[in-house]
């Protein structure tokens, strides 16, 4: 599960972003809800002396250098920046923004939840400012989770397939490998508590069921699907059971911990070396440096376990730019998105200091930011290259929800009793049950199963 630097805020992108292609039939269907979104003929860019004005939140760090790159550079279009929270608080603001019709014109926009804005009708069709010569440098996957319907509802940054931070020097010290299947993965974690009763591989955070999607999806899950006109969703198949069961038994042995993210035990453990891996995205890699700066050279990062030694992953990362419906300036708020995903100086401006670690969804930009980012707290380890490596493994197939800002939500109270006496299996069930009843609140057919 995701193993969050608590010393640091925790980015929203560690709650399940999507990177596989989404079926575009799936799509239709919650575009069948959408309440009129628009696709109004917005103005193009301004002039130097009456530049366009746009505004963007978002949540990621350094976004207040890449918008001075973007003002300095660009006369006839003027960004004015906002940070926000990240999760639910930060949809939240946003949503209510766009309701009440002053929403800013560009916003971050997780490919988890950018169907969930699309069925409500609170971004536009941004296909005519973002042609198939920008879209056609973005990986397939990137590409197809922000197309629905066969319209671009938002301009792709990232992909985030699963990775394993670990500390090398704690793995060296109790003799453990680097763990290439879960049954060896299961193997350290046994290894380590009769080593030291105090430590355990990794902590399974119980406030967020992200990175487990993203470890059913690597075993091949499909939590939702479409039959005819109607959405499917089933968080109990073979495959997401199958892990739901490998990490329960985990929880019950006691071989992982259940702390939440913003546990201050869980930051004193990592600190104080009783928490020795992680699996999140790359952008992980930048927390780390951030809320373990006195680790330094200790962590390293591999290959997510497999359960057949093939090379596969899942993702738990990936976000967008989306366009306002409120936005009177959707060719500016576009043209600034495609700057800031296919620009070599506002990718550099992002990563400069290690702020940040995603992974371009184009594949120049990647090499751009693995330039660009510094190793030093790798110990010289080009995590950039492992990334590149893993993402072509992300199994293809997986497909969004069209609510899943509160399914993500109502995931959350059960998720919350892991290692108190609720279960996996229990909190899939209850999280299915709310889905079911959300999609249908929202005037969509479903089924369960």
């Amino acid at each position: 599960m995701t193993l969050s630097s608590p010393a640091v805020p925790a980015p929203r992108s560690r709650r399940g972003r999507t990177f596989a292609a989404a079926a575009c039939a799936a799509l239709s269907l919650t575009l069948a809800a959408a309440c009129g979104s628009s696709d109004s003929d917005s103005p193009a860019a301004g002039t130097s002396a009456n530049p366009a004005e746009i505004t963007f939140w978002s949540w990621t760090l350094n976004a207040d250098a890449v918008v001075a790159k973007f003002n300095a550079t660009h006369p006839d279009i003027h960004v004015k920046y906002s940070q926000i929270t990240n999760g639910t608080d930060g949809y939240a603001k946003i949503f209510a923004a766009i309701k009440a019709g002053n929403g800013p014109d560009l916003f971050n926009c997780e490919y988890s939840e950018l169907p969930n804005f699309v069925s409500q009708g609170d971004v536009q069709d941004i296909s005519k400012y973002v042609p198939k010569s920008v879209t056609s440098k973005f990986a397939e996957g990137a590409v197809q989770a922000t197309t629905l319907d066969g319209k671009t509802w938002a301009v792709p940054y990232d992909v985030e397939p699963q990775m394993l931070y670990y500390r090398k020097d704690l793995f060296k010290k109790y003799d453990l490998p680097v763990p290439t299947t879960w049954d060896q993965f299961k193997a350290d974690a046994v290894a380590l508590k009769k080593a030291n009763p105090k430590a355990r591989l990794v902590n399974f955070p119980t406030d967020d069921a992200s990175t487990f999607s993203g470890l059913a999806w690597q075993a091949g899950a499909q939590w939702f699907g479409t039959q005819g006109d109607s959405w499917k969703v089933n968080f109990q198949d073979a495959a997401t059971l199958k892990v739901a069961s490998y990490w329960q038994g985990l929880i019950d042995a006691g071989l992982v911990g259940t702390a939440t993210t913003s546990d201050p035990a869980l930051a004193a453990d990592t600190t104080a070396g009783n928490v020795l891996a992680q699996i999140n995205g790359p952008f992980e890699a930048a927390y780390l440096k951030t809320g373990f700066a006195d680790q330094s050279g200790k962590w390293a990062v591999a290959q997510l376990p497999t359960w057949d030694g093939t090379p596969a992953a899942g993702a738990v990362g990936g976000s967008s730019y989306a366009v306002s419906r409120t936005s009177k300036n959707a060719a500016a708020a576009a043209e600034f998105a495609t700057w800031m995903s296919t620009d070599a100086d506002a990718v550099a401006a992002r990563v400069k200091g290690g702020a940040s670690s995603a992974l371009p969804a184009v594949s120049a930009m990647a090499d751009v930011a693995q330039k660009s980012f510094d190793s030093t707290f790798f110990g010289g380890q080009d995590v950039y290259a492992l990334t590149k490596q893993a993402a072509p493994t992300v199994k293809t197939g997986w497909t969004w929800g069209p609510t899943m800002v509160s399914t993500w939500a109502d995931l959350a109270k059960p998720w919350g009793r892991l290692g108190k006496g609720g279960t996996i299996a229990a909190a899939l069930k209850t999280g299915q049950e709310e889905t079911v009843k959300q999609i249908k609140a929202a005037g969509l057919n479903v089924s369960d199963g």
